[in-house]
């Protein structure tokens, strides 16, 4: 990891996205950009209507931003220790555009940013630049909204067999050699998709004693695929796998509380990614829901 992007506007959210990005960078060695966006369209909604977008108006608004922007990024320097590399970017744009903007220019390995609620019904409780950015971001992204609490020692990775929670157990297994964090992979089997295969009188034939069975076998072919996949990324890294039959969601929550972790990892999209196209479902309820720390591998 090389380059880390965390975008920054004042709020607690952000200033504790920070933290996390110092640390991580000073783990790696990674150099940071800092990043503050002045969004254009509440610039624009300060107008009542076009004739009143004067240039002279306009000009001061711009250097009133510039400057505001100019603080922001003043006051979170003051946080970043002189041994790391760091960048500082102003920009005028949407909040997410100007971020996967800045990402592509800097060619960041990694983007960290808080999280912050909106008024928007569908997202009452991530706001609307981390859905999108979590979207379409082409690297990792880590929501990082609490405060950080030293090193990150216990990393829950959800896997489902599929290619994307394959590359998050990947990712975290070398994630967690930086930290020295040992690793929990954690497959949730859902009994319910099990059942939903079946036919009325394949159901009739078998009994949940067989479909216990099934599970643990469900269990272990996808452990299997895990510790193909970090066969040659262990490293000494402390990494135990583990199984619970539930819904997805819910239960990985459940586990992270119970294990006491620190961080989670998965991937974007899990076998059922075609129910949401852009981030996936159970992704979508653990970044929506988890009070953690929560990385997005793509």
């Amino acid at each position: 990891m090389k380059n880390i992007l965390v975008p920054i506007d004042g709020s607690q959210p952000s200033r504790n996205a920070l933290q996390h990005a110092i640390d991580i960078a000073n783990a790696y060695s990674a150099e940071l950009t800092i990043v503050n966006i002045t969004n254009a369209d509440a610039v624009l909604d300060s107008f009542d209507v076009f004739e009143d977008m004067t240039d002279e108006k306009v000009k001061d608004l711009t250097k009133l931003a510039k400057d505001k922007s100019g603080y922001v990024l003043e006051k979170a320097m003051d946080a970043v220790p002189e041994n790391l590399t760091v960048h500082t970017v102003q920009l005028v744009s949407t909040p997410e555009i100007g971020i996967l903007s800045e990402a592509d220019k800097c060619d960041a390995d990694l983007i960290v940013m808080g999280r912050r609620g909106s008024h928007s019904l569908s997202e009452q409780l991530l706001g609307s630049a981390s859905t999108y950015v979590l979207a379409h971001a082409k690297c990792p992204v880590l929501l990082a909204h609490n405060k950080k609490e030293g090193p990150y020692r216990r990393i829950l990775v959800p896997a489902d067999g599929s290619e994307e929670s394959l590359k998050a157990v990947r990712y975290a297994v070398e994630f967690a050699k930086a930290d020295g964090a040992s690793v929990t992979v954690f497959h949730v089997a859902n009994m319910r998709d099990l059942i939903a295969e079946e036919t009325a009188l394949d159901q009739k034939k078998r009994g949940l004693e067989d479909l216990t069975d099934r599970l643990r076998q469900s269990a272990d072919r996808v452990f299997a695929l895990c510790k193909a996949a970090i066969a040659d990324h262990k490293g000494g890294v402390d990494i135990h796998f583990v199984a619970n039959i539930g819904r997805p969601g819910p239960t990985i929550l459940k586990k992270a509380e119970k294990d006491g972790s620190d961080l989670l990892i998965m991937g974007s999209r899990g076998r059922s990614g075609l129910t949401s196209i852009l981030l996936g479902s159970v992704s979508r309820y653990i970044t929506t829901h988890s009070g953690l720390p929560v990385m997005i591998v793509k």
